[in-house]
């Protein structure tokens, strides 16, 4: 009894906050966009730019001095790793910062790093995952038209327009362009889909509601699937503005058909005249194999005619004259030729225009029990204008629901992206909570600072590589990652940026590190890599999953198998692909540290860089590898600690494996491990 009165207090003031809230429109995320004046920093010359204003004023409200500058080294190694997410090998550091910066941001490898961000966002993925893991053989195209996308500096109003409606804007364009805009809808058809549902409008239902979720938390930070089934318990989202939305997906054709066997949409990419002579070759194998069928049909009546048998032997073939065998298996050899040599059509996952529909209401979620239809349309947080209404004969309203969040939404759209940059540059949002800027979301550290972030973001044409310029050459980026005891007993958490958070390397930029050291990395950009059947099983729980990640290319063209991702990607925290998720955990536990000493692969590279940097000189061999691996020379005591390892390995199986075991140790260390 206890506990339903517990619960139902917590519906009572859950549902009156929301009401409150929806009556008065204060909470922070929704409010207008007011670029704030930046705060006068005095006479300090800490300051490179606006961002150390605002930063500066927060660590002077308790007591807090920032860090001093880290030095180039440290700098340069962050920078690289920030920006192409590579090891800055045989870079000098005398080279102007301002310049590394532009050099960084214009290489293609900055579209790497960056684009295997947005992807743990839009759950990328090369399987369906959940019931049945079947292969998205076409995946990679969207994969590399992200690449392209933060290569080019694609603004970010268009790169969400492209992902929601590119099929739209790509109508009456050439094909070139038509493409890549259908290719870009794969940010709504990649998600996982449960096959195996026999209720096809569950299903259906279920696919929508997940385009729906990934839509709200990467572009508007919000939780709108919680609105499937009730109005959202704290933000201003009703079940009939839900419904209002997925009618817009309703009208989207995502699946080929839900009915079983299922089938999920695919754009053609190939001109009509490759079509159209893929088509002539398919009549041509139907020929080929009627003819096969009716050259048997004549022989076997012919074994009959001759009164061998009463009726066609089981492999009447056995039985042809030699003549006949011959020519049915020069037919035969005719057709596995067609068969071989078919032509090869060019395909993309994507989304298309699919029949306008208005959805009723499920009620509590349940399709048995409707409610009212509900017009397609938006949520009222922002109110979108007359023309951007919905109309039955204007499609799905896709393209008007993406204009209407890059135009009405902007305040919310550009302060949730800012947050993810500054989140992928410190390893921490100014909002904590970067796929969530609801009720039950964080409240910013620093709501000036990302405000004024977001204005100069629009300002800026909504440029991703001007944030990176505006972050990176601020004093904010630039301190170092030592403490002092006061910032380490004022503020534990390093929540008001007096230093730089210090963190691990993401696991791709681990193993890529490692790859680029050991002298073996493919730095090839974009292409495919892996090769299964489509719509054919990769992986499910009765099955070897046979997929191969011995691959020298960088780690973001290696498969994504949902249900079995990659143990070494798993063990060091890579995020699940079925759901957004902005935030990766890092965690430090006792099995990545025992891979590290165990695993062949960390092995393998360790004696590929011992071979490479082999020195006779104690001393000499020392430096080149602490030049390699760390970037710098070593410091007395650590030469001293190093030739001794050297000279005292016990019982070496040759003259590299205490040279091995040294770089092992080193690949092992935090200094490398950890980005400062």
């Amino acid at each position: 009894m206890f506990k339903a009165l517990m619960i139902f207090l917590y519906c009572f003031f859950a549902f009156e906050q929301r009401d409150n809230l929806w009556a008065n429109d204060k909470h922070w995320a929704f409010r207008p966009l007011i670029k704030p004046e930046v705060p006068d920093c005095g006479e300090s010359a800490w300051p490179r730019n606006e961002v150390d204003a605002f930063i500066l004023r927060k660590l002077g409200e308790r007591g807090l001095e920032p860090s001093p500058r880290a030095d180039p080294r440290t700098l340069w190694r962050r920078m690289s790793y920030a920006l192409v997410g590579l090891p800055n090998l045989g870079q000098s550091t005398e080279v102007a910062f301002e310049d590394e910066i532009e050099r960084l941001l214009a290489s293609e490898h900055y579209g790497e790093k960056w684009a295997r961000h947005w992807m743990d966002v839009a759950r990328y993925a090369d399987s369906n995952g959940l019931d049945e893991n079947l292969a998205f053989a076409h995946a990679w195209r969207y994969r590399d038209y992200l690449i392209d996308a933060f290569n080019d500096d694609l603004p970010f109003d268009q790169f969400l327009l492209e992902q929601v409606a590119g099929d739209l804007l790509g109508q009456g364009k050439p094909l070139e362009e038509s493409n890549r805009l259908k290719v870009a809808t794969g940010f709504l058809a990649l998600g996982p889909k449960l096959l195996a549902e026999p209720d096809p409008i569950k299903m259906e239902m279920d696919m929508i509601d997940e385009q729906l979720d990934v839509i709200g938390q990467a572009f508007l930070g919000l939780t709108i699937g919680c609105a499937r089934c009730h109005d959202h318990m704290s933000d201003p989202i009703s079940t009939a503005e839900y419904y209002a939305m997925a009618g817009i997906f309703k009208s989207t054709k995502t699946m080929e058909s839900v009915h079983r066997p299922t089938k999920w949409f695919e754009h053609h990419l190939s001109p009509p005249s490759a079509r159209a002579f893929a088509d002539k070759y398919e009549r041509l194998i139907e020929a080929q194999k009627k003819l096969i069928e009716a050259f048997k049909d004549k022989a076997n009546y012919e074994l009959l005619a001759k009164g061998k048998f009463r009726k066609i032997p089981k492999t009447p073939s056995l039985h042809y004259t030699e003549s006949t065998q011959k020519e049915l298996s020069v037919m035969e050899d005719r057709l596995l030729d067609l068969e071989k040599n078919r032509p090869e059509l060019e395909f993309c996952h994507g989304v298309s225009e699919g029949n306008a529909t208005d959805l009723r209401v499920f009620l509590r979620g349940d399709s048995d029990t409707l409610g009212e239809v509900q017009k397609r349309g938006f949520l009222g947080i922002f109110q979108a204008e007359q023309n951007r209404v919905i109309e039955n004969q204007m499609g799905s309203g896709r393209l008007q629901f993406g204009r209407w969040m890059v135009e009405e939404c902007k305040p919310l759209v550009a302060r949730v992206i800012v947050n993810r940059i500054w989140r992928w540059h410190f390893g921490r949002g100014l909002v904590a909570t970067p796929d969530n800027f609801g009720e039950l979301g964080a409240r910013p550290t620093h709501p000036k600072l990302l405000d004024w972030l977001a204005c100069k973001f629009l300002e800026n044409n909504w440029s991703i590589k001007s944030l990176h310029r505006l972050i990176i050459t601020s004093a904010t980026w630039q301190t170092s990652s030592l403490k002092s005891p006061s910032m380490s007993k004022v503020d534990p958490e390093n929540l008001l940026y007096a230093g730089f958070p210090s963190r691990r390397l993401e696991v791709e930029i681990i193993r890529d590190s490692l790859l680029a050291l050991s002298g073996e990395l493919d730095t090839a950009v974009g292409g495919k890599v892996f090769y299964p059947e489509n719509r054919k099983h990769v992986f499910n729980v009765t099955s070897v999953d046979e997929t191969s990640y011995d691959l020298n290319r960088r780690s973001i063209y290696l498969p994504v198998v949902r249900n079995h991702v990659y143990d070494f990607f798993q063990l060091f925290d890579y995020p699940d692909p079925k759901i957004v998720q902005g935030d990766r955990k890092t965690l430090s536990t006792n099995q990545q540290a025992l891979f590290l000493m165990n695993s062949q692969m960390i092995q393998d590279k360790a004696m590929k860089i011992a071979k490479h940097e082999f020195d006779q000189n104690l001393p000499r061999q020392v430096s080149k590898f602490y030049q390699k691996v760390f970037l710098r020379n070593p410091g007395p005591e650590e030469r001293r600690e190093g030739e001794r390892f050297l000279d005292e390995f016990p019982s070496p199986r040759d003259p590299y494996h205490a040279r091995a075991s040294f770089v092992q140790a080193m690949l092992s260390s935090d200094e490398f491990l950890y980005l400062r």
